[in-house]
């Protein structure tokens, strides 16, 4: 009898360049075997193994969750065995062994030496640029954290869940395209202005390389943290914080730019035709404690207006104003039966002020009270006599104040940057340029907080597995970012576009896609597995112009979908 043959399918999609980036590019999985060697029961994958498949997972499937991984490797058996060279095993990726992946990595002993020598390979390998760092900090809640947890803290929350306990974590990337470089995992009550010193400490024997840029947004223009970077022969670039006396000065200076005291200079885009605003610079010396000792040095001060910025703070001064408006109209409703009425002076002030505070509009709107007496006639009714009674209310009466409006729009937009680098380096429109990239990082962390990497919410009890995984995340994020990085440059380099990228557009161009849409790209393809007897054969879905155009940009080989159909190894 002639056996019939047998069909095995495996939905391979966009895993041989997932697991081919990180293996045979980035070397994810060396750089943890190397650290954390296996010992002598540890059988199947290794640690680096494990991992670089997790990852492979988390890209292609869009979540980090634990419970499907080993589901999906096992629809994948052959593909996978070639991709990391050896057959998988039914206990290689179980939940134990992902367990252990993300309890490594929340060691410190393993992952900054393991971030270290993964970030020093990026910039080699992708020939990235040092010039200029990036730092922001980000917030995830905790659903099923325990209560007694160090690292599951509540604080101010970026999620808008003050109710949960978070973890923060603080990110450090580089330019053009937001690469990261570094994370720092700390509990969720801690203040951002204590995050940035102990980051760049790390960043310095990471990039071992002092003259950088570091740029990050007001919470790093504390004062202990610019002379840090000064002490250390680096730069900053961020804008002030208007605490303590800054206020005061910030009033000045832009008193005298509309003033007309000072000369304004245009500050044009990259393009060196679109106007982004008018600023000037004045110079101011600074004092602190450093590192090693006592720190001075000059410090230029830039005074920004733009007037996008300034529509913007116009647009919302006035929904202040008119909100305050209706909030005070509303203290004094007209008389009718459940309408609550004032009676006594006092109460009404107290009120007043309130709605005041709360839009914070008290020197814009002049609020005045007035006593109303209102008299009715009471007919005769049941043998009691007809009477006049008498009711007080108090009433206000809202006067907007056109001059303080009027000045009060003329300091709106304007903006104060502070940096140390000298002007040959950085002149005025190349900060107000260089801070306007700061979409960079803020991209890659909603990277990992959204899709396809889920970082919040997250659901787990404890720290050392919410360090990891945070960790591991910021391993995926770092491939996204540079594979897009590989495939702008190199078409930017060739002039040239990528069509056939979006479904549903057949013609539709672009020369700056995204990672995702191309790993999107290799969706459905399938390896096919015939057996006949002892006849076993391999058919791979061929694949488009587009895919091979798509696995050069990402250097990849040619043959990597088609070397699923040789032998296991």
């Amino acid at each position: 009898m002639t056996t019939p043959p047998q069909f095995t399918h495996e939905r391979v999609d966009d895993v041989p360049v997932l697991i081919h980036l990180m293996t045979e590019v980035l070397g994810f999985h060396t750089a943890l075997d190397q650290l954390w060697p296996r010992h002598g029961n540890w059988q199947g994958l290794s640690l680096g193994q494990v991992m670089v498949t997790w990852l492979a997972h988390i890209l292609s499937e869009c979540t980090h969750t634990m419970s499907h991984v080993q589901d999906w490797a096992n629809r994948l058996p052959h593909t996978l065995g070639q991709l990391l060279g050896q057959d998988l095993r039914e206990t290689d990726l179980s939940d134990d062994r992902l367990s252990e992946v993300i309890r490594v990595l929340s060691l410190e002993s393993v992952w900054h030496p393991l971030e270290r020598t993964i970030s020093q390979d990026m910039v080699r390998v992708y020939r990235l640029p040092r010039q200029r760092v990036r730092l922001d900090s980000t917030t995830a809640s905790i659903h099923s954290g325990q209560a007694l947890s160090v690292l599951f803290q509540r604080g101010h929350s970026k999620d808008h869940r003050p109710d949960l306990p978070q973890l923060k974590a603080m990110f450090a990337a580089l330019d053009p395209l937001g690469a990261l470089v570094a994370v720092d995992v700390v509990p969720g009550n801690r203040a951002d202005d204590g995050l940035y010193v102990p980051l760049i400490e790390r960043l310095r024997t990471i990039l071992q390389e002092a003259g950088l840029l570091y740029i990050g947004d007001s919470k790093m223009s504390a004062l202990a943290t610019r002379a840090y970077l000064h002490a250390t022969e680096n730069d900053y670039l961020t804008p002030l914080s208007l605490v303590g006396s800054l206020p005061a000065d910030f009033a000045e200076w832009v008193a005298a730019a509309v003033a007309g005291k000072v000369t304004l200079t245009p500050i044009r885009d990259t393009d060196g035709q679109t106007l982004l605003g008018h600023g000037y610079e004045l110079t101011r010396p600074q004092a602190a404690e450093g590192p090693t000792g006592p720190v001075r040095w000059s410090e230029r001060v830039l005074v920004v207006h733009s007037e996008q910025f300034a529509a913007a703070a116009r647009r919302s001064f006035q929904q202040r104003l008119n909100k305050a408006q209706a909030a005070l109209a509303a203290l004094t409703p007209p008389r009718g039966r459940g309408r609550r009425q004032f009676t006594e002076r006092v109460p009404l002030q107290d009120a007043v002020q309130a709605v005041l505070m709360q839009f914070d509009v008290a020197d814009f709107l002049t609020v005045q009270t007035k006593r109303e007496t209102h008299r009715r006639t009471v007919r005769a009714h049941r043998g009691q006599p007809a009477r006049v009674e008498e009711d007080t209310r108090y009433l206000i009466q809202v006067q907007p104040n056109p001059a303080a409006i009027a000045a009060h729009e003329q300091t709106l937009g304007w903006r104060v940057y502070v940096t140390n680098a000298p002007r040959r380096d950085l002149s005025l429109a190349q900060a107000v340029q260089a801070y306007r990239d700061e979409w960079l990082i803020e991209r890659t962390i909603a990277r990992v907080k959204g899709r396809p990497l889920s970082l919040a919410p997250l659901w787990v009890t404890r720290d050392d597995h919410a360090i990891g995984l945070t960790r591991l995340l910021t391993l995926a994020a770092r491939l996204l970012a540079l594979a897009e990085y590989e495939a702008r440059r190199k078409l930017k380099e060739a002039q040239r576009t990528l069509v056939g990228l979006y479904p549903g557009q057949p013609t539709r161009t672009t020369d700056q896609p995204t990672t995702e849409r191309l790993l999107l790209a290799f969706k459905h393809i399938t390896l096919t597995i015939v057996r006949t007897g002892k006849r076993v054969e391999r058919f791979i879905t061929p694949l488009s112009d587009l895919q091979t155009d798509i696995l050069k940009l990402l250097r990849c080989p040619r043959n990597l979908y088609t070397m699923l159909t040789a032998e296991s190894g």
